[in-house]
């Protein structure tokens, strides 16, 4: 038998319909009758988003967007060119079999299709970050590697992880074109035909560093060089750049995929494993129409990625917010939201209309790979965000949300130091009361507290900005919410702590103090903003 799957023709992505029901569709399928689904569905949204950039790459190439108006028609339209994404199929469809010998999809083809003793086979479970392979720890899935085998399907899936999230491997190996794996904002809709349709990019708002000539994986030679280093990139090549250099083993076997339980023709157990392409370290700054970036004075911008106990709501200035010369809210910091809003922004100018906006408000889901900038993997964050289309295109909306999560940062200090003051052990100012010691896990849980407690009053608080919301009361009740929450937080620390009469002072006058200080910063603020 000759091994074959082709996933421009083969049912392989999960949809689910407006009913709620699923069905699988090949990427033929899936684009002509996106309008027909709701979304993706996955276990995990690291291979959502990574379906998705496919997707959006394959589109790209079939409707060339190349201005606002163009992307206006294409929603009014409310679907696909059904013969344009035909005739493309005609054309590169055979570029989409995994297991083809001579051009397989995201493969080199000059490496052999059954492993050999030169080959240095690998496991196949280190397509997935989630799966464990090699010293990778994962918790709550132990497995061996000779153990691992996908079908053809979680295999794609593997492979599609590697232009969007591979990340730093050991010596020599690199990490994908976005570096270390960034937060990635993919837009909602009403139907899966509106995600995609928001996530088309036009020329102005791709990257200024992506060549004109383009090699998308269906037109890139089917063989990856080796550790190699390419100066010139096109964007439809940075959606399916080949970070790893990879050949699956296909053999016939019925058992069950260890992944999802599917029971094929083929599976894979192995493959090889080593460094593809990626970008000089002198290359020019690569930014991503869906990633968000962080400035510091004269350095270039660094990605949002996620961070260890901060929840992804607390970087909402720079993941949504409109990019200003004053964006930066303190020490010289500012953001570069992801350049798909910014087009958005344009969109809805030319056209209202045309945007799924439900009550005002635009869907947005977040997704995440966190590591240690290294190659250990420690978890994906996912976050969904209903965000105004005030707060997303309106400066002085944008600015009132700005200035009160920057509130919050300060009154986070506050309770730090505050605790800090009272509680380092150190001698009080109270002749009759001694001295407390706390922990500094205490003070962690203490600040994890404000801000899980913040989070749910955040989203909230976001949904009251409509039109014709009066943004000077909206401002003063966050603040006055930031100070509830802290305070009651701080008591509830202070009041763990106290553990007779004398420590029962010290406590008091440290509430005291911390309710004062935020009150103070609250005042302070209204003042500045008058």
């Amino acid at each position: 038998m000759t091994p074959s799957f082709n996933l421009w023709s083969e049912p392989w992505i999960t949809l689910e319909k407006h009913d709620g029901s699923q069905e699988e569709a090949s990427i033929e399928d899936a684009l002509l009758r996106a309008q027909a689904y709701r979304t993706l569905y996955e276990p995990s949204p690291l291979i959502i988003a990574a379906i998705h950039r496919l997707l959006v790459a394959v589109l790209q190439a079939v409707v060339r967007p190349q201005t606002a108006g163009d992307l206006a028609r294409l929603w009014r339209a409310g679907r696909f060119p059904a013969d344009d994404i035909r005739r493309f199929g005609e054309d590169y469809g055979a570029r989409f079999d995994l297991f083809s010998p001579d051009q397989p999809f995201m493969q080199s083809a000059d490496l052999p299709l059954a492993p050999d003793k030169k080959s240095n086979a690998k496991s196949v479970g280190y397509l997935l970050q989630e799966q464990p392979a090699g010293t990778a720890v994962t918790h709550y899935n132990h497995t061996y590697d000779d153990r691992q085998q996908f079908c053809p399907a979680c295999a794609a899936k593997g492979l599609l992880l590697i232009p969007p999230f591979a990340s730093s491997g050991g010596a020599g190996i690199k990490p994908s074109i976005n570096g270390v794996p960034p937060i990635y904002i993919l837009p909602g809709g009403r139907s899966y035909f509106e995600m995609l349709a928001a996530s088309l990019v036009t020329p102005p708002y791709q990257p200024d560093a992506a060549a004109q000539e383009d090699t998308p994986w269906w037109q890139h030679d089917p063989v990856v060089a080796a550790k190699r280093e390419v100066t010139r990139v096109g964007y439809l090549h940075s959606l399916t750049f080949p970070a790893r250099r990879v050949r699956l083993h296909p053999r016939p076997d019925q058992r069950p995929c260890t992944r999802c339980g599917a029971v094929s023709d083929w599976s894979v157990a192995s493959m090889v494993y080593e460094m593809g392409e990626s970008r000089p370290k002198d290359a020019l700054f690569w930014r991503d129409p869906f990633a968000a970036y962080r400035v510091s004075g004269d350095e270039a911008p660094t990605p949002i990625r996620p961070v260890e106990g901060k929840a992804i709501w607390r970087e909402f200035t720079g993941l949504f917010l409109p990019t200003t010369p004053d964006s930066g809210a303190s020490k010289g910091r500012a953001f570069y939201r992801p350049n798909l809003l910014n087009q958005l922004d344009e969109l809805w100018e030319l056209d209202e209309a045309v945007l799924p906006f439900r009550a005002g408000r635009y869907p947005f889901r977040t997704i995440g790979l966190r590591t240690d900038m290294k190659m250990k993997i420690f978890e994906w964050e996912e976050a969904g965000f209903e965000v105004p289309a005030t707060v997303l295109f309106n400066q002085r909306a944008a600015g009132k949300v700005r200035d009160g999560i920057e509130f919050a940062r300060q009154c986070e200090g506050i309770l730090k130091g505050m605790y800090q003051r009272y509680f380092s052990g150190r001698a009080t100012e109270l002749p009759d009361a001694g001295p407390i010691k706390g922990s500094a896990a205490l003070k962690a849980q203490m600040a994890q507290r404000y801000w899980q407690q913040l989070g749910d009053a955040f989203r909230l608080w976001l949904l009251r900005f409509e039109p014709a919301a009066g943004l000077e009361i909206l401002a003063a009740d966050w603040l006055q919410t930031v100070v509830r929450v802290g305070s009651d937080v701080f008591r509830e620390t202070a009041e763990s702590l106290n553990s007779g009469a004398s420590d029962a002072l010290v406590c008091e006058q440290a509430i005291n103090h911390c309710r004062a200080s935020l009150y103070s910063l609250r005042n302070k603020m209204k003042e500045n903003k008058a």
